[in-house]
């Protein structure tokens, strides 16, 4: 599963450096693993905190600055092709990581 993350990441320009990849590979393999996530706050982030050796705060801000930079500055070709009427502006992280889940899901 982590190999086609990693490769959907690198395929959207996900800088590879920054410590959001990785919590945010991290959140997106714990999103494909469970049957139904709703809180993204209040499960997802303390859970990947856990593994990282950090505060959920920061894995919500690190995973922000993330979709920011994919956003602003990724294949933008291949955002369009995900998020259908793209705007100028980055979708919330949950928007964000739970697109890139699913069609991991469907298309994996």
């Amino acid at each position: 599963m982590r190999p086609k993350i990693d490769q959907e990441l690198l395929r959207l320009g996900a800088p590879t450096g920054r410590l959001g990849y990785v919590q945010m590979a991290i959140t997106l393999e714990l999103i494909m693993q469970e049957e139904q996530v709703t809180s993204t706050t209040r499960v997802l982030y303390p859970k990947v905190a856990e593994r990282c050796n950090t505060k959920p705060a920061r894995i919500e801000r690190n995973v922000r600055e993330e979709i920011k930079a994919i956003w602003n500055f990724g294949n933008q070709k291949r955002l369009d092709q995900l998020f259908i009427n793209r705007g100028k502006y980055p979708p919330g992280n949950k928007e964000f990581l739970y697109t890139i889940a699913r069609y991991l899901q469907q298309n994996g």
